[in-house]
């Protein structure tokens, strides 16, 4: 898997992965993005492209995510790079069920260990069992349930040590 990180050139395909993902979701009744807040612009309001990643199988797109090392909504109890924190994770819908989740997790992985981080986390809202499920069948771990941001969540945190 080849993991590029965004810059200007390609972070439209970036948003787009996330609009197409969130459009798919909404379509089944599982709306997880609006498609404004996963805009360009948006997406760059809230994150750097220095922590957005475009992933590819040989030249295929399979897939994108966000990787910080610092969130101080989810996670304000921690200090920067003491742990990885994933958001965004999107599967494109032509590589979805073929385990490219997890591979895409696992790229994320691989970043923080590379930076000497020695934990994953990510939050999930409560209500999605079937992402949960993913989650915890990639090896997280429930911390705690929180209420954040106007969101019931589940913080999970995988250890990469």
């Amino acid at each position: 898997m080849n993991i590029v990180k965004v810059n200007r050139g390609n972070v439209g395909i970036f948003s787009r992965v996330l609009i197409e993902a969130s459009e798919w979701l909404n379509s089944k009744g599982l709306s997880m993005w609006k498609a404004n807040d996963v805009s360009v612009q948006a997406l760059l309001e809230k994150y750097s492209m220095e922590e957005m990643r475009l992933c590819y199988d040989d030249s295929n797109l399979i897939g994108v995510y966000v990787i910080q090392c610092y969130d101080p909504l989810f996670w304000s109890e921690l200090r920067k790079n003491e742990s990885g924190y994933l958001h965004k994770l999107a599967v494109c819908r032509e590589y979805c069920g073929k385990g490219f989740g997890r591979k895409l997790i696992y790229s994320a992985e691989q970043l923080c260990r590379e930076r000497g981080i020695e934990s994953l986390r990510l939050n999930c809202g409560t209500f999605r069992p079937r992402l949960r499920n993913f989650y915890e069948g990639a090896g997280f771990k429930m911390l705690d349930r929180v209420f954040i941001d106007n969101r019931d969540q589940i913080r999970y945190i995988k250890k990469l040590v």
